[in-house]
Protein backbone atom coordinates (compact mmCIF):
# COMPACT_ATOMS: atom_id res chain seq x y z
CA UNK A 1 0.00 0.00 0.00
CA UNK A 2 1.31 3.29 -0.96
CA UNK A 3 1.35 6.17 1.49
CA UNK A 4 -0.60 8.01 -0.79
CA UNK A 5 -3.12 5.91 -0.34
CA UNK A 6 -3.54 5.14 3.42
CA UNK A 7 -2.76 8.98 4.19
CA UNK A 8 -6.45 9.45 4.89
CA UNK A 9 -7.47 6.08 5.84
CA UNK A 10 -4.99 5.48 8.06
CA UNK A 11 -4.86 8.90 9.65
CA UNK A 12 -8.77 8.53 10.66
CA UNK A 13 -8.19 5.04 12.21
CA UNK A 14 -5.55 6.11 14.13
CA UNK A 15 -7.27 9.07 15.68
CA UNK A 16 -10.38 6.73 16.46
CA UNK A 17 -7.65 4.49 18.71
CA UNK A 18 -7.19 7.86 21.39
CA UNK A 19 -10.79 7.63 22.19
CA UNK A 20 -9.80 4.03 24.19
CA UNK A 21 -7.61 6.15 26.89
CA UNK A 22 -10.79 7.59 27.78
CA UNK A 23 -12.77 6.17 30.75
CA UNK A 24 -15.93 4.01 29.63
CA UNK A 25 -18.31 6.62 31.32
CA UNK A 26 -17.00 9.22 28.99
CA UNK A 27 -16.38 7.81 25.79
CA UNK A 28 -18.14 8.50 22.27
CA UNK A 29 -17.40 5.26 21.12
CA UNK A 30 -16.35 2.11 21.76
CA UNK A 31 -13.42 0.65 19.39
CA UNK A 32 -11.60 -1.81 20.18
CA UNK A 33 -10.26 -3.21 17.02
CA UNK A 34 -9.54 0.32 15.85
CA UNK A 35 -5.46 -0.01 16.88
CA UNK A 36 -5.88 -4.13 16.21
CA UNK A 37 -6.28 -3.38 12.36
CA UNK A 38 -4.14 -0.84 11.69
CA UNK A 39 -1.14 -1.50 10.20
CA UNK A 40 2.32 -2.67 11.94
CA UNK A 41 4.20 0.39 11.43
CA UNK A 42 1.29 2.80 12.77
CA UNK A 43 1.04 0.67 16.03
CA UNK A 44 4.28 0.72 16.68
CA UNK A 45 4.05 4.45 16.39
CA UNK A 46 0.41 5.09 18.41
CA UNK A 47 2.26 2.54 21.10
CA UNK A 48 5.19 5.04 21.43
CA UNK A 49 3.25 7.95 20.96
CA UNK A 50 0.49 6.80 23.54
CA UNK A 51 3.08 6.24 26.58
CA UNK A 52 1.64 7.60 29.73
CA UNK A 53 4.22 10.00 30.16
CA UNK A 54 3.98 10.99 26.66
CA UNK A 55 0.60 11.00 25.85
CA UNK A 56 -0.61 14.37 27.11
CA UNK A 57 2.34 16.23 25.66
CA UNK A 58 1.61 14.25 22.16
CA UNK A 59 -2.35 15.04 22.18
CA UNK A 60 -1.31 18.80 23.42
CA UNK A 61 1.11 19.27 19.89
CA UNK A 62 -1.19 18.03 17.78
CA UNK A 63 -4.09 20.73 19.14
CA UNK A 64 -1.55 23.17 18.96
CA UNK A 65 -0.52 22.28 15.12
CA UNK A 66 -4.25 21.27 14.15
CA UNK A 67 -6.83 23.18 16.87
CA UNK A 68 -10.06 21.36 16.75
CA UNK A 69 -9.01 18.26 14.48
CA UNK A 70 -8.81 15.53 17.58
CA UNK A 71 -12.26 16.84 18.27
CA UNK A 72 -14.43 16.55 14.17
CA UNK A 73 -12.97 13.08 13.72
CA UNK A 74 -14.10 11.71 17.30
CA UNK A 75 -17.46 13.35 17.29
CA UNK A 76 -18.03 12.44 13.38
CA UNK A 77 -17.42 9.13 13.90
CA UNK A 78 -20.17 8.83 16.59
CA UNK A 79 -22.49 10.57 15.09
CA UNK A 80 -22.40 8.49 12.10
CA UNK A 81 -22.23 5.60 14.54
CA UNK A 82 -25.75 7.25 15.50
CA UNK A 83 -27.71 7.17 12.17
CA UNK A 84 -26.37 3.74 11.25
CA UNK A 85 -27.73 2.49 14.46
CA UNK A 86 -31.24 4.02 13.81
CA UNK A 87 -30.90 3.10 10.19
CA UNK A 88 -30.38 -0.48 11.19
CA UNK A 89 -33.11 -0.14 13.94
CA UNK A 90 -35.27 0.60 10.78
CA UNK A 91 -34.41 -2.05 8.30
CA UNK A 92 -31.79 -2.21 5.59
CA UNK A 93 -30.43 -4.69 3.56
CA UNK A 94 -27.00 -3.58 2.49
CA UNK A 95 -24.35 -1.01 3.75
CA UNK A 96 -21.92 0.82 2.50
CA UNK A 97 -19.28 2.35 3.13
CA UNK A 98 -17.31 4.21 0.60
CA UNK A 99 -13.68 4.97 0.88
CA UNK A 100 -13.62 2.93 3.86
CA UNK A 101 -10.19 2.38 4.86
CA UNK A 102 -9.80 1.20 8.21
CA UNK A 103 -12.81 1.79 9.33
CA UNK A 104 -14.60 -0.92 11.79
CA UNK A 105 -18.53 -0.45 11.93
CA UNK A 106 -18.65 -3.87 10.19
CA UNK A 107 -17.42 -5.11 13.19
CA UNK A 108 -18.15 -3.43 16.03
CA UNK A 109 -21.76 -2.01 15.32
CA UNK A 110 -24.50 -4.83 16.81
CA UNK A 111 -26.22 -5.79 13.71
CA UNK A 112 -23.74 -5.60 10.86
CA UNK A 113 -23.79 -9.11 10.75
CA UNK A 114 -26.95 -9.64 9.58
CA UNK A 115 -26.69 -7.48 6.19
CA UNK A 116 -24.30 -7.27 3.50
CA UNK A 117 -21.80 -4.53 3.84
CA UNK A 118 -19.70 -3.69 1.24
CA UNK A 119 -16.40 -2.09 2.16
CA UNK A 120 -15.24 0.43 -0.84
CA UNK A 121 -11.45 1.94 -1.05
CA UNK A 122 -8.65 1.92 -3.15
CA UNK A 123 -7.24 -1.29 -4.25
CA UNK A 124 -3.81 -0.83 -2.16
CA UNK A 125 -5.91 -0.05 1.14
CA UNK A 126 -8.05 -3.13 0.22
CA UNK A 127 -5.45 -5.07 0.40
CA UNK A 128 -3.56 -3.61 3.66
CA UNK A 129 -7.25 -4.01 5.64
CA UNK A 130 -7.41 -7.33 4.34
CA UNK A 131 -4.11 -9.19 5.45
CA UNK A 132 -4.99 -7.20 9.25
CA UNK A 133 -8.80 -8.52 9.26
CA UNK A 134 -7.18 -11.96 8.12
CA UNK A 135 -4.16 -11.41 10.74
CA UNK A 136 -6.87 -10.21 13.58
CA UNK A 137 -10.19 -12.41 12.88
CA UNK A 138 -9.02 -15.34 10.57
CA UNK A 139 -10.65 -14.30 7.80
CA UNK A 140 -12.66 -11.25 6.31
CA UNK A 141 -16.15 -12.24 7.78
CA UNK A 142 -18.82 -13.43 5.65
CA UNK A 143 -20.95 -10.60 5.94
CA UNK A 144 -17.97 -8.21 4.25
CA UNK A 145 -16.97 -7.74 0.79
CA UNK A 146 -14.09 -5.68 0.88
CA UNK A 147 -14.19 -3.43 -2.93
CA UNK A 148 -11.02 -1.87 -4.28
CA UNK A 149 -11.37 0.92 -6.68
CA UNK A 150 -10.56 4.19 -7.92
CA UNK A 151 -13.01 7.10 -7.68
CA UNK A 152 -12.16 8.78 -10.05
CA UNK A 153 -11.20 6.16 -12.80
CA UNK A 154 -13.65 3.29 -12.10
CA UNK A 155 -17.78 2.62 -12.52
CA UNK A 156 -18.84 1.77 -8.56
CA UNK A 157 -21.84 0.39 -9.91
CA UNK A 158 -19.82 -2.09 -12.14
CA UNK A 159 -17.12 -2.90 -8.88
CA UNK A 160 -20.36 -2.86 -6.66
CA UNK A 161 -22.13 -5.29 -9.04
CA UNK A 162 -19.21 -7.73 -9.72
CA UNK A 163 -19.03 -8.32 -5.59
CA UNK A 164 -22.45 -9.47 -4.67
CA UNK A 165 -24.22 -5.81 -4.48
CA UNK A 166 -27.82 -5.65 -5.30
CA UNK A 167 -29.72 -2.42 -6.86
CA UNK A 168 -33.50 -1.61 -5.68
CA UNK A 169 -32.60 -3.18 -1.85
CA UNK A 170 -32.74 -0.61 1.14
CA UNK A 171 -29.82 0.61 1.47
CA UNK A 172 -27.18 2.67 3.85
CA UNK A 173 -24.17 4.58 2.20
CA UNK A 174 -21.42 5.92 4.36
CA UNK A 175 -19.00 8.35 2.77
CA UNK A 176 -16.97 9.87 5.55
CA UNK A 177 -13.98 11.57 4.92
CA UNK A 178 -13.97 11.57 1.07
CA UNK A 179 -15.29 13.75 -1.04
CA UNK A 180 -12.60 16.74 -0.29
CA UNK A 181 -9.94 14.50 -1.96
CA UNK A 182 -11.75 13.64 -5.21
CA UNK A 183 -13.08 15.76 -8.25
CA UNK A 184 -16.12 17.75 -8.28
CA UNK A 185 -16.96 14.97 -11.11
CA UNK A 186 -16.77 12.16 -9.30
CA UNK A 187 -18.57 13.42 -5.81
CA UNK A 188 -21.82 14.17 -8.41
CA UNK A 189 -21.42 10.82 -10.25
CA UNK A 190 -21.52 8.99 -6.70
CA UNK A 191 -24.34 10.55 -4.96
CA UNK A 192 -26.65 10.09 -8.23
CA UNK A 193 -25.50 6.70 -8.39
CA UNK A 194 -26.71 6.68 -4.44
CA UNK A 195 -29.68 7.55 -5.77
CA UNK A 196 -29.79 5.53 -8.87
CA UNK A 197 -29.46 2.36 -7.39
CA UNK A 198 -30.89 2.29 -3.80
CA UNK A 199 -34.48 1.02 -3.28
CA UNK A 200 -36.91 2.88 -0.79
CA UNK A 201 -36.25 3.70 2.61
CA UNK A 202 -32.47 4.14 1.59
CA UNK A 203 -30.24 7.04 2.52
CA UNK A 204 -26.43 8.49 2.50
CA UNK A 205 -24.61 9.97 5.28
CA UNK A 206 -21.20 11.81 4.42
CA UNK A 207 -19.29 14.65 5.33
CA UNK A 208 -18.04 18.00 3.10
CA UNK A 209 -15.39 20.13 3.87
CA UNK A 210 -16.46 24.26 3.47
CA UNK A 211 -15.48 25.16 0.11
CA UNK A 212 -13.51 28.39 1.74
CA UNK A 213 -11.14 25.87 2.95
CA UNK A 214 -10.63 24.55 -0.40
CA UNK A 215 -9.98 27.79 -2.60
CA UNK A 216 -8.37 29.60 0.55
CA UNK A 217 -11.12 32.76 0.96
CA UNK A 218 -11.93 31.05 4.16
CA UNK A 219 -8.88 28.82 5.62
CA UNK A 220 -7.52 28.84 9.40
CA UNK A 221 -3.74 29.61 9.13
CA UNK A 222 -2.88 26.03 10.64
CA UNK A 223 -4.12 23.98 7.56
CA UNK A 224 -1.14 25.54 5.05
CA UNK A 225 0.57 22.73 6.44
CA UNK A 226 -1.86 20.39 6.80
CA UNK A 227 -3.04 20.52 3.45
CA UNK A 228 0.99 21.13 1.61
CA UNK A 229 1.55 17.71 3.44
CA UNK A 230 -1.52 16.28 2.36
CA UNK A 231 -0.63 16.94 -1.24
CA UNK A 232 2.94 15.65 -0.97
CA UNK A 233 1.32 12.11 0.57
CA UNK A 234 -0.96 12.18 -2.68
CA UNK A 235 -4.22 13.27 -1.29
CA UNK A 236 -4.96 16.73 -2.00
CA UNK A 237 -7.94 18.55 -0.71
CA UNK A 238 -9.80 19.15 -4.07
CA UNK A 239 -13.55 19.73 -3.39
CA UNK A 240 -15.66 21.75 -1.50
CA UNK A 241 -19.29 23.16 -0.21
CA UNK A 242 -21.10 26.14 0.91
CA UNK A 243 -23.82 24.82 3.64
CA UNK A 244 -25.97 27.27 1.64
CA UNK A 245 -25.74 25.36 -1.47
CA UNK A 246 -26.31 21.64 0.23
CA UNK A 247 -30.00 21.19 0.24
CA UNK A 248 -30.38 21.83 -3.94
CA UNK A 249 -27.15 20.70 -4.58
CA UNK A 250 -28.49 17.35 -3.15
CA UNK A 251 -32.22 17.41 -4.80
CA UNK A 252 -30.58 18.07 -8.02
CA UNK A 253 -29.24 14.53 -7.62
CA UNK A 254 -31.95 12.80 -6.39
CA UNK A 255 -31.82 13.24 -2.40
CA UNK A 256 -33.45 15.20 0.08
CA UNK A 257 -31.43 16.58 3.36
CA UNK A 258 -32.85 15.41 6.60
CA UNK A 259 -29.86 16.98 8.62
CA UNK A 260 -26.87 18.63 8.21
CA UNK A 261 -24.82 18.72 11.47
CA UNK A 262 -21.21 20.51 12.47
CA UNK A 263 -19.08 21.64 15.28
CA UNK A 264 -21.48 23.52 17.56
CA UNK A 265 -23.93 20.61 17.38
CA UNK A 266 -21.58 17.96 17.97
CA UNK A 267 -20.86 20.05 21.37
CA UNK A 268 -24.47 20.34 22.24
CA UNK A 269 -25.35 16.75 21.00
CA UNK A 270 -21.89 14.35 22.42
CA UNK A 271 -19.27 16.25 24.12
CA UNK A 272 -21.48 18.18 26.89
CA UNK A 273 -23.58 15.50 27.98
CA UNK A 274 -20.52 13.52 29.17
CA UNK A 275 -18.19 16.42 30.85
CA UNK A 276 -15.82 16.80 27.92
CA UNK A 277 -14.04 20.14 26.79
CA UNK A 278 -12.66 19.84 23.42
CA UNK A 279 -12.52 22.04 20.66
CA UNK A 280 -14.23 20.94 17.14
CA UNK A 281 -12.87 22.00 13.94
CA UNK A 282 -16.29 24.16 12.04
CA UNK A 283 -14.43 23.88 8.50
CA UNK A 284 -16.39 20.18 8.07
CA UNK A 285 -19.92 18.71 8.39
CA UNK A 286 -21.82 15.96 8.31
CA UNK A 287 -24.90 15.71 6.04
CA UNK A 288 -27.66 12.72 6.25
CA UNK A 289 -29.59 12.22 2.98
CA UNK A 290 -32.63 10.59 2.13
CA UNK A 291 -33.25 9.04 -1.53
CA UNK A 292 -36.20 10.40 -3.07
CA UNK A 293 -38.33 7.97 -4.86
Amino acid sequence: MKIGDSFAGVGTAATRVIEMYQPEDRRLFDDPLAYQLLPFGWRLLLRLAYLPGLRGAVLSMRERRMPGSLGGILCRTRHIDDVLQRSLAGGLDQVVILGAGFDTRAYRIAGMDRVRVFEVDLPGACEAKRSRLESVLGSVPRHVALVGMDFDRQDLGEMLSASGFQSGQRTFFIWEGVTQYITAEAVSHTLEFVSRVSGAGSSIVFTYVRRGIIDGTDRPEWMESFLAVAGKLGSPMIFGLDRAELEPYLLERGLELVEDLGAADYQEHYLKPVGREMDVFDGERAAFARVSI
